[in-house]
């Protein structure tokens, strides 16, 4: 009786705590893991996290591994024993020396670290394994097919589990069917068909906890901070704490009826911290549980949230060391650590909208939320979770203006101002009344933008037409538009967007399309921004203005469609932000300052923050929580506990700036793989623990791959690295590698470090020693060996120089020679050319002309002095042209002719191409002179010679008529001619004869 009188108080508690948090969740952020991600299928059936930070998952068909970014996979190779095995893994864990084991049905593994593989565990071999818990001594506890087993992996054996004359620690510890276990405070806690057993690993003792309030067995228990035991049943939707300091059992089946009217749900699993029971169930999700405040808050799927948990029906849980929880649903993974989870999602309308697009909203004197929305206004009462709607619905009085509203605020006096599409409401809470002003009350039915009071009371109404902007004074309680104002009449008409009040009391004006204004009334002064793409430095980056707010160093912040703009008025300085230099995008919305004087800013993209330094941005996205990555066109709140509230597409996101500190998160990091040449090193190495590098000289281009297990910001990981001895200074990037080429032989150390925040690098450091090899002949002995062969080269250079000196005196006699057979073969030629039968003949024909035709003497005489003009001007010239030569010769013949008048013939065929060509001087008149020496000449019988060109030889051939005595013959000069030749041009003079022919071939030089 009493402890249903207890069920039924501990249910009408929890329905009270369910009432205070249903409506407005307490911001959990789920990150999803599915097989979109990697996974090979979404049923997990364990999960662990080993000593280097990886978290496992054992599915039905693989193990997985996750570092935060990517999953690899580990699945059955049939004939590779060194995978895992082919069947369904259902339990893992990592012990106190941080082996890690993997539980089958049947069998066991250890994954190999340094060899990254799986090695059998014997011992098992045919035994099935439910559940493995290890203890404080690196011992593992198991409950399998044949019991209970105490297996020691140090020495590969199962211990006793209690002492000799123990009979009932052995009675307990073998004859009990057990469904779950844990480690906690040096004793495993044991649920079993009969309850809990509690057993002393250090004494080998145990005791048995009976539990009758269970109803049955004790399917699922957990030992929580405080040592209070929590016991779920599932076949009878039962859920029992025991206080650890009286005992006594508290039955929190209520907990279990997450709505009244509804089935319960069974407690699956459940893990603990220092302030929350997290309990997962079969069909309602996730429940959490204050222990201190008694409070229930339920964490269900909602469509709307991307980040809400995936499915109501979960199946497995694990707590990771530093209070990160994971759940396994029927889609995958979902995970999220409970102390950081910083944005909360207010939806303006009540329950699961389709279209909760966030817009204005105030919250008033009495603490009520009010929100404009595209579907009218609503109150939310923070405390009570109650709403109260107005809109307007077809058949019914209108409620307001019109659904679609843009702007609200509150007056002093308590009262709503409400800025809709068609015109402006004012609610009075007092009385419950809603006002229509219109013409009468001096304010045109239009569309507003927006409704914002100053630190005078005054409301502030801006409009797409007519004046732009209205204002209601407190003082008359009239309304007055700007164009009855003696200074801002000049920008009437712009078209009104918000109103801003900065702490010197100036006030900002932003214009729909029209730039920016501000209005100084202590100065009665005016300065006005428009932005013209000519001095886009100096103005605003964007001219439809949509939010401004002011820092703390003075600095106005003006966020536009086209940019963010920062203008310090006094100081006549201007910052400005783009896609290209830090925002995500240029379409923006939302601004708040926090009291760090940090600058949150919701865009089209995303939320940032821009540091106080104004140097650096951080980034969040839906994987932290925001219920979308799009802001609405609209301003920033604060609250009055100093959180910030800011529009998107799909509600507001409430949170409190001083709990985000980004870039404070501590994680793991380690090098992940090597490449050389974008091939992955195959040798055998652990990543995480690798320390030391050896590559080959050929091995000097190489990548170092880095990986950081933070599992919440996976992508806002900043890296630094520096190769000392290579590297001058730090390298910094978000992509995950340091890549080095053409690094020379030596010894480096590769130091590395992340870090969540760029600004942020007082963080740990890690580094690698890399030897790189030196090329052969860099090395010692090579170089020794050099010195010998550059000893043995300049001895035997010695030697050779001393045999080429000898060879050279050689040369030189030999060439002394040459010159000497050159002389004489030129003297030879000379003896020829002065030949004295030439010289004879020359002067008996010339005796004859005198005496018969004297005019011809005179002719012949003219002729010889100019072939003994040409000798002697050519007696020291090795070569003349052939041009040259013909000319000469043709002199020659033309006294020959003169004695065998038609008896010689000589025909030249030689082209002007081929004039410049050089041959040695007086060489056609010794050949034409030898073919009239040895030759018969007569009228009938002439001699003909031809002397033509042919493929750079220079031919002189003449038939052949023998005399048969040949006078003043030394049978010398073709062959003086033919040394003269080879010695010029190294070509032989080629000298052929046959039956009709005598040719020589002279090399043209």
């Amino acid at each position: 009786m009493k402890s249903r009188q207890l069920t039924v108080i501990c249910f009408i508690l929890n329905q009270l705590c369910v009432a205070a948090t249903h409506a407005q969740d307490l911001p959990v952020n789920f990150h999803h893991l599915t097989v979109k991600n990697g996974l090979n299928d979404p049923l997990v059936n364990a999960m662990c996290q080993d000593k280097y930070g990886y978290m496992w998952f054992a599915s039905l068909g693989a193990l997985n591994r996750f570092n935060g970014t990517s999953i690899r996979r580990f699945t059955n190779i049939p004939g590779d024993t060194t995978s895992p095995f082919s069947h369904i893994p259902y339990a893992m864990t990592c012990d106190q020396k941080g082996r890690l084991w993997i539980g089958y049905y049947p069998g066991m593994l250890e994954y190999d670290y340094q060899h990254s593989r799986f090695k059998r565990v014997h011992a098992f071999d045919g035994i099935n394994i439910a559940t493995m818990v290890p203890d404080n001594m690196g011992n593992i506890l198991l409950s399998t097919s044949t019991g209970l087993i105490y297996y020691n992996p140090g020495a590969d054996r199962f211990e006793e589990k209690a002492k000799p004359g123990d009979s009932l620690s052995y009675r307990l510890m073998n004859h009990s069917r057990v469904y779950d276990m844990n480690f906690t405070r040096g004793k495993f806690y044991i649920g079993t068909v009969d309850g809990i057993i509690v057993y002393d690993a250090t004494t080998r003792t145990a005791q048995l906890i009976r539990v009758p309030e269970l109803g049955g067995a004790a399917n699922k228990v957990l030992t929580d901070p405080d040592n209070n035991i929590w016991i779920s049943n599932y076949k009878n939707y039962r859920l029992v704490k025991v206080e650890a300091k009286t005992g006594q059992r508290i039955i929190l089946d209520s907990l279990l009826l997450t709505k009244p009217g509804t089935p319960l749900v069974t407690a699956v699993d459940f893990r603990a911290d220092a302030e929350n029971t997290w309990i997962i169930t079969n069909l309602k999700g996730l429940i959490q549980y204050n222990n201190l405040k008694k409070k229930a808050t339920y964490h269900q799927h909602n469509y709307q949230l991307p980040h809400s948990i995936s499915r109501g029906n979960l199946r497995s849980m694990y707590m990771s060391p530093d209070g990160t929880i994971w759940i396994n649903t029927a889609l995958g993974v979902d995970y999220f650590h409970p102390g950081k989870n910083f944005f909360q999602t207010v939806f303006p309308l009540e329950g699961e909208k389709d279209f909760n697009y966030g817009r204005g909203m105030t919250e008033d004197v009495s603490g009520f939320m009010w929100f404009a929305t595209v579907d009218g206004i609503t109150r939310y009462d923070p405390l009570r979770g109650g709403y109260r709607n107005w809109r307007n619905e077809a058949g019914k009085p209108r409620a307001i203006y019109f659904n679609s509203v843009r702007g609200i605020v509150d007056d002093a006096e308590g009262n709503i101002w409400i800025a809709t599409g068609q015109g402006v409401n004012r609610y009075h809470p007092a009385t419950g009344k809603m006002y229509f002003l219109d013409w009468k009350d001096s304010l045109p039915p239009s569309f507003y933008f927006s409704a914002n009071r100053d630190s005078r009371g005054r409301i502030w109404l801006g409009t797409r037409d007519f004046d732009g902007f209205y204002y209601y004074d407190p003082g008359s309680k009239k309304i007055v538009g700007i164009g009855s104002h003696p200074v801002l009449n000049e920008f009437r008409g712009k078209g009104g967007r918000i109103v801003f009040e900065d702490r010197g009391r100036r006030l900002w004006f932003g214009f729909n399309g029209n730039g920016l204004l501000m209005y100084d009334p202590l100065r009665n002064q005016t300065r006005y921004w428009y932005n013209n793409e000519r001095k886009a430095d100096s103005t605003i980056a964007g001219n439809f203005v949509i939010d401004i707010k002011e820092d703390r160093n003075g600095v106005v912040w003006v966020s536009t469609f086209g940019g963010l703009t920062g203008i310090d008025i006094d100081k006549n300085r201007y910052y400005q932000f783009h896609e290209r230099n830090g925002l995500t995008s240029n379409n923006l919305g939302p601004l708040a300052v926090d009291s760090l004087n940090r600058l949150w800013i919701g865009s089209a993209n995303g939320l940032l923050l821009l540091d106080s330094s104004r140097r650096h941005f951080s980034y969040f996205t839906e994987e932290d929580g925001l219920p979308s990555l799009n802001f609405t066109e609209h301003s920033g709140y604060y609250t009055r506990n100093g959180e910030i509230m800011l529009p998107t597409t799909n509600g507001f996101i409430r949170f409190n700036p001083l709990q985000i500190q980004p870039g404070k998160e501590s994680f793991n990091f380690f090098i992940a793989g090597i490449r050389i040449f974008d091939r992955l090193l195959s040798r055998n190495y652990n990543e995480g623990d690798v320390d030391e590098l050896k590559l080959r000289h050929d091995e000097n281009f190489f990548t170092i791959e880095f990986e950081a297990l933070n599992y919440l910001n996976p992508g806002k990981i900043w890296w630094a690295y520096q190769l000392d001895g290579f590297d001058k200074d730090w390298r910094y990037t978000q992509d995950p590698k340091a890549v080095y080429t053409n690094v020379p032989g030596g010894e480096y150390t590769l130091r590395y470090k992340a870090s969540a925040d760029f600004n942020n690098w007082n963080v740990k450091e890690k580094s690698l020693t890399i030897r790189v090899g030196t090329v052969f002949y860099k090395s010692w002995w090579f170089l020794l060996l050099m010195v010998l062969l550059v000893t043995s080269v300049l001895y035997l250079f010695y030697r050779l120089r001393l045999h080429n000196q000898a060879k050279l005196h050689h040369m030189q006699s030999r060439a002394q020679l040459l010159e000497k057979e050159k002389t004489l073969v030129m003297y030879e030629s000379l003896k020829q050319q002065l030949n004295p039968h030439f010289l004879f003949n020359s002067l008996t024909s010339l005796s004859g002309l005198i005496e018969t035709d004297q005019k011809m003497a005179g002719n012949f005489l003219d002729q010889m002095s100019k072939i003994y003009r040409y000798i002697l001007k050519n007696r020291d010239s090795e070569l003349v042209s052939l041009k040259e030569e013909i000319a000469f010769v043709q002199i020659y013949i033309n006294l020959q002719k003169t004695r065998f008048k038609n008896g010689l013939q000589v025909n030249f065929r030689v082209s002007e191409e081929e004039e410049h060509l050089k041959i040695a001087p007086v060489t056609l008149q010794n050949l034409i002179e030898n073919a009239i020496k040895h030759n018969i000449i007569d009228a009938d019988t002439p001699l003909q010679i031809d002397i033509f060109t042919e493929e750079g030889w220079l031919v002189v051939r003449n038939n052949l008529q023998r005399k048969n005595v040949v006078e003043t013959s030394n049978r010398q000069g073709l062959q003086n001619l033919e040394s003269l030749y080879h010695y010029l041009s190294g070509k032989p003079m080629v000298i052929e004869e046959d039956e009709n022919y005598f040719t020589i071939r002279l090399p043209l030089i």
